[in-house]
């Protein structure tokens, strides 16, 4: 990228409010990297690298011997051709450091650079973790008391007839609720099939990654059977799996997670891959800092209208890169007319968090 004259990275540890369980594993706290790009200007531009080790084994110090290993040559191109463990999430803070200084640098936020006419704000779900009925009925209640209308409930954590009882009790909690069900890959074909009949009283309106994440022709004969519509979350993570979703049109929809597809322009493109072949998409982060949630909801903007967005992760965070960190207001998220990302790391909570000091490392043309 021309103009660029240097490369900084600081790792980070963010802590949770209290651990969160999903069939995926469970959090009490999240490891990233922050990359931040210096123009000649003096403009900085920042992007988030937080792997997960569950989706391509990559971890914080992949991606810094990555950076180590890299340095100023990821910027010998517009796409970096790092590859292995930890590369995606590296890939996409770059892309969004790139977006940034250049938003920056046109004075308008990132959103307008992707699209002609991005919307001004997004709806987005709560999303509930694993707990007892008792528990999920009474975060459910809250949130929408806070303005939520749709609830995202992480299944496929204990056994089936379980998970059953706790939707019957969210739905009696929350009777005007939308509710989705995110099984994150746990359950095989004939559970899921079980699954559908458990659920389907409960007025669902979406459930995704019934199956692992390589089983996409099950996920296909799966849709064909659903009672209600199917996303694919973890098979959209992997190029090779997702050409078989579009191929099979194994999905419903498709779920865009930038940390995980390189960035928000790669997760433009399978948006506009899944759009020709009559998927439907929307963006979530995974539970990233407030700057991974800043970049996929200046995605989530420029995608359907009418979609609701897994954007609200911050709430589960009781530590960020900034003091205050981004959360939904009355279930939805607005995008900051400030130019770029709309946010930036605040030193002092950064300093809080960071587990080494700032690299960093000069840029050539």
């Amino acid at each position: 990228m021309r103009g660029v004259r240097l490369l900084r990275w600081r790792p980070f540890r963010l802590t949770m409010h209290s651990r969160f369980e999903a069939a995926s594993g469970a959090l009490d706290h999240r490891h990233g990297v922050l990359v931040e790009l210096l123009d000649e200007d003096g403009r900085r531009g920042v992007g988030e690298a937080s792997p997960m080790t569950h989706i391509d084994g990559g971890t914080v110090q992949h991606v810094l011997d990555l950076l180590q290993r890299h340095g100023s040559s990821l910027f010998e191109s517009d796409e970096p051709t790092i590859e292995g463990p930890g590369a995606m999430a590296l890939r996409c803070a770059l892309d969004v450091a790139q977006l940034d200084l250049r938003a920056r640098a046109a004075h308008q936020p990132i959103s307008w650079l992707l699209c002609k006419e991005p919307a001004p704000w997004v709806s987005v779900n709560a999303v509930i973790g694993g707990g007892e009925p008792s528990e999920v009925a009474s975060f459910g209640q809250q949130a929408m008391e806070t303005g939520y209308s749709v609830l995202k409930l992480k299944v496929g954590i204990a056994p089936l007839n379980e998970d059953i009882s706790r939707v019957a009790v969210l739905r009696e909690a929350c009777p005007e609720a939308t509710i989705r069900l995110d099984a994150n890959g746990a359950w095989d074909e004939e559970t899921t099939r079980h699954a559908f009949e458990g659920f389907y009283p409960h007025r669902i309106e979406l459930l995704e990654q019934p199956v692992a994440r390589d089983e996409v022709e099950a996920l296909a004969r799966l849709r064909d059977a659903a009672p209600m519509p199917i996303a694919a979350d973890e098979s959209a993570d992997s190029p090779e799996s997702l050409e078989r979703v579009f191929e099979l049109h194994a999905a419903d929809f498709v779920v865009l997670k930038p940390m995980f597809l390189g960035g928000l322009r790669p997760a433009m493109a399978v948006a506009g891959r899944a759009a020709e072949h009559g998927i439907g998409v929307f963006a979530t982060t995974s539970f990233d800092s407030s700057i991974g949630i800043a970049a996929a909801l200046q995605l989530a903007s420029t995608l359907s209208t009418d979609q609701t967005h897994g954007l609200a992760t911050g709430e589960h965070l009781s530590t960020d890169v900034l003091a205050s960190t981004l959360r939904p207001r009355a279930g939805r998220m607005a995008i900051r007319s400030s130019p770029g990302l709309g946010v930036a790391p605040e030193p002092a909570a950064l300093d809080a968090i960071a587990t080494a000091p700032w690299s960093e490392v000069a840029v050539t043309e």
